[in-house]
This record gives structure tokens, C-alpha cells and sequence, in this order.
């Protein structure tokens, strides 16, 4: 049986019967043996002694010192134990915060594990240890409806493992395993992310101990290990997009940026999908504007880098402009025009309805200040707060210098050719983001039945990465809707 094997089958059994607590436990068994101290934090009766339990039958023949609620002596021969625990800890007596503080400076290499229902920032600020645990194994407070069903049914009895003694890892393997893990290389994946949390970190002002970020590269490159891999992979470092972090605005700060830094190096190869996708949308718009609209030559002025229709309308006495882009009209939608200060007016909604004519509607909210004053002004009086209905203003025309205009004829002929080109591009580019959206995918579903991988995390990424290969496929389909316009055009 080969170690990844054997390790699979030891986490089936010790993670047998207790639902959505798979993880926990298992992040748990890798740190307890890699010789990490950390808190598992859940609420009373969220399965703490029973996750503990499962942890401890993973090992053979260890010697356990267990201490609960009650104060006790710490015996002086720490460095003769395998694993310390410190169970229900109450961070509020001082012959417990004490005990602590001894076993973390002499236990050498034996593992400690330091169990609670106070918060951890709490705890560990209180015990004055927030630098020296390793990380946080938050429990959930409950299970889901189908989980409890599916532990009914089956009568699973939590408290009971059964562990084969050839499964269960022994100190000297312990020792051995240690020593091959710190062999394992980090990948320029695993460094990226590592590099970009710790940005992170510094741009929050959360601290983290060099000691820290060590012992958690440490648990990644065990996970590699487990798996039979010398080098590890994104994947292995899927937990420190978890609650590990201890305070609670540190867990928040931490993951969510570390949901977008995975995603960003995911996507290296095409980081504009993300930050700039191709607006397809626009293409078929532009498109549509210069072949099935009329060749008019409209009096307009150049405003904010483009051919602008100046339209002024009053507004509770007050006279205000909007200038509305060439390229609106004859279209058919809502948009919103632009105020004499170049930015979207949003109080304001236009639509051309195909013709010449613009339909204006404006946010009722401003019926009686009109559009100069600003929303803080507005909002000095409950009577004056924006309402978000627009009402109907009013229909403006827009004046034609000239019908057929041969420079509009031309001015469109160019901007077509100018569109082959870009269609040409855009569809080689959307294809190539399209293949390899299919092999990010496929490295990703490489690593599905990885041992420690957090699957949620890991089905929240393949998620990600389908949503945007069906996005692009969307975008291909509508360049190609624009080139099939295009090829069977008429000429003007």
C-alpha cells in the first residue's frame, strides 16, 4: 500500500461519521503532525472532544497528557510526551494561562492542541500566545439539514473510531515523515500566494510572525507530501483561505484578498478576463449603429473626446446641459447622458428609441432642486431624497444638417474596416483565453481527490473557471454574430 493510500484510508476512518467536520479534522491531524500547536475553537456541543478524539486515534501508541478544566500541576517531563492538550481551556485563570506558557516552552516536539468556546482572539490575546499558535480550526456551530439527515439514518455512533492498527502512524514515522516533508519544494504558485497574503498582511496592519508563516509553509508542503508529490501546488495551500487566522477581522481581510490572489494566479496567463474582458457588447452595438442606422448628419460638438448632441433642459428653474454621444443616437436603449462635468448623469435616464428623437426622463427626487445641486445638498431634506423613479420629461429632436451625408457614408465605411480588424483580433484572442480556460480547468480537476484539499474551496474554483469559459464562449458567439452582419451588409 503506498503512503498517499495508506493516509486516505486513515483519514476515512477518523473523519467517519461526523459530518462537515471532515476538514476540521483533518487540518487538524496534519498540524498535530507536522509538531504545530493550535486552538480549535467551536461553541459547547459543537463536537470539540470528539474532533480531539479522532485526531489521537490517528496515532500509534502515543503518549497523551491531557489537561481540563480543573487547575493541575503540570508534571515536569513534558519532552516524554507525543502530544499535549489542554481541553475546555479558560484563558481566565492564571494557573491555566500558566500551564500554557510552560508546555509551549518545554513540550520540544511534542504536538499541543489547546481547545475552547472563547473566541480566539480573546483567548490567545488574553493568554498572551496570539504569536505562537499556529492557527485557528474554527468548528461550525451546527450541521445542515441534509448532513443531520444523512447522520440519522445511518445511526452513526460519533463517539466510537475504529482505526486498524496498520493505519494508525507511529512517533518513528512521525519523525521520518518531518524529515521528507522539509525536502518537498514550494512551487512558484505556492510562493505567489504565500508573497501576495503577506502583502496583504503588511497593507492591514496584521501581524504575523516570520515563526508563523514558516510553520504554515510547513503544513503545505506536508500536504504535498501526502499526496506522493515532491513540489507542492495551489491547491495544497487551499486552507489558508479559511478561518485560520485567529481575530476575526484578520479572517475576513485575509480571505477574501486571498479569494482574488488564488484567482489572479489561476488566470495568469490571461489576467485581462478579469480586469479588462472584452466588451463584446459593445462590438455588436457599434456594428448594429453603423448598418441599420440612416447615413444623417447630425450638428453636434466635440465634448469629453467625442461627436456630442447638446441638448439644455430646465429643471426647477434651473437651465442644465446634457451632452449625449454621437454613437447613441438612433440607438435603441436606456442610458444615461453626461453633465457639463463629463461624468454620467445618473439622475437622468435617455433613449433614442431608433429615432432621431431623445426621450428623457429624469429621477423625480430632483423635480424640485434640479440637476446643478448635488445629492448631499438634496439629502439635507428628507422631502428631497432621491427616490430612484424616473418620470417623463420630455422628447427632444436632433437637428439634421444633412440627409445621405456622404461623410457620414465614408465615416462609416472606414469604421468598418477598422471593425474586420478588430474582430479578426478579438476572436483569435477570446479562442486562445477559451483553450486555456479548458486546461486551467483540467489542472484544477487534476487535483480533486488530493487528500487535505479543502473542497469547497476547490468546487468554488472549478465553479470560477466555468463561469468565465461559458462567458467567453458567449463573447466568441456575439464577435461571430458581429462578422456575420457585417459580411452580408449592403452597400450603403
Amino acid at each position: 500500500m503506498t503512503l498517499t493510500k495508506r493516509i486516505s484510508e486513515l483519514m476515512q476512518a477518523i473523519t467517519a461519521s461526523i459530518p462537515e467536520r471532515e476538514f476540521c479534522i483533518q487540518l487538524g491531524f496534519l498540524t498535530t503532525l507536522v509538531g504545530e500547536p493550535f486552538y480549535l475553537y467551536g461553541r459547547s456541543g459543537s463536537g470539540k472532544s470528539l474532533v480531539i478524539d479522532r485526531i489521537t486515534a490517528a496515532f500509534k501508541n502515543v503518549k497523551i497528557l491531557k489537561l481540563g478544566k480543573r487547575e493541575q500541576e503540570l508534571p515536569k517531563a513534558l519532552e516524554t510526551y507525543n502530544l499535549i492538550i489542554f481541553q475546555s481551556f479558560n484563558p481566565f485563570e492564571e494557573k491555566s494561562k500558566s500551564n500554557v506558557h510552560i508546555a509551549l516552552e518545554d513540550r520540544q516536539k511534542a504536538s499541543l492542541i489547546i481547545s475552547g468556546d472563547i473566541r480566539p482572539e480573546v483567548a490567545l490575546n488574553r493568554t498572551e500566545i496570539t504569536d505562537k499558535i499556529t492557527l485557528i480550526v474554527a468548528l461550525p456551530d451546527s450541521i445542515s439539514s441534509d448532513a443531520l439527515c444523512k447522520l440519522l439514518m445511518t445511526q452513526g455512533d460519533t463517539t466510537s473510531v475504529h482505526v486498524s492498527a496498520g493505519l494508525t502512524v507511529s512517533a518513528d514515522e512521525v519523525t521520518q515523515w518531518n524529515e521528507e516533508i522539509k525536502k518537498v519544494a514550494l512551487s512558484e504558485d505556492t510562493l505567489y500566494i504565500i508573497g501576495e497574503i503577506a502583502k496583504t498582511c503588511d497593507e492591514n496592519n496584521i501581524y504575523v510572525p516570520i515563526r508563523k508563516w514558516i510553520a504554515l509553509t510547513n503544513i503545505i508542503k506536508a500536504a504535498a507530501f501526502f499526496n506522493g508529490r515532491s513540489e507542492t501546488r495551489i491547491t495544497d495551500t487551499f486552507f489558508l483561505g479559511t478561518p485560520i487566522w485567529g481575530r476575526t477581522m484578520s479572517n475576513t481581510t485575509i480571505i477574501d484578498n486571498y479569494k482574488n490572489i488564488v484567482r489572479d494566479r489561476i488566470l495568469k496567463e490571461i489576467p485581462d478576463i478579469i480586469k479588462n474582458p472584452y466588451d463584446a457588447d459593445d462590438l455588436l452595438a457599434r456594428v448594429k449603429h453603423i448598418l441599420f442606422t440612416s447615413n444623417n448628419l447630425y450638428e453636434t460638438k466635440m465634448f469629453n473626446n467625442e461627436p456630442c448632441v447638446l441638448y439644455k433642459i430646465n429643471i426647477a428653474g434651473e437651465p442644465a446641459p446634457l451632452y449625449v454621444p454621437l454613437r447613441y443616437v438612433e440607438s435603441d436603449g436606456d442610458f444615461n447622458p453626461l453633465n457639463e462635468l463629463k461624468q454620467e448623469e445618473k439622475r437622468v435616464r435617455c433613449n433614442y428609441h431608433g429615432t432621431s428623437s431623445c426621450t428623457i426622463s429624469i429621477d423625480s427626487a430632483v423635480k424640485s432642486i434640479g440637476l446643478r445641486n448635488t445629492y448631499a445638498r438634496g439629502l439635507q431634506n428628507s422631502q428631497t431624497k432621491p427616490q430612484g423613479k424616473f418620470e417623463d420629461f420630455g422628447t427632444l429632436p436632433t437637428y439634421i444638417l444633412m440627409e445621405n451625408s456622404p461623410e457620414v457614408i465614408e465615416q462609416k465605411k472606414k469604421l468598418l474596416a477598422e471593425i474586420r480588424v478588430e474582430i479578426q483580433a478579438a476572436a483569435e484572442h477570446e479562442t486562445k483565453n477559451l483553450q486555456i480556460l479548458r486546461n486551467v480547468f483540467n489542472d484544477i480537476k487534476a487535483s480533486k481527490d488530493d487528500l487535505f484539499c479543502h473542497k469547497e474551496f476547490f468546487k468554488k474554483s472549478q465553479e470560477q473557471v466555468t463561469d468565465l469559459f461559458e462567458s467567453t464562449k458567449t463573447i466568441i458567439n456575439k464577435i461571430k454574430e458581429a462578422h456575420e452582419l457585417i459580411a452580408n451588409q449592403k452597400t450603403f
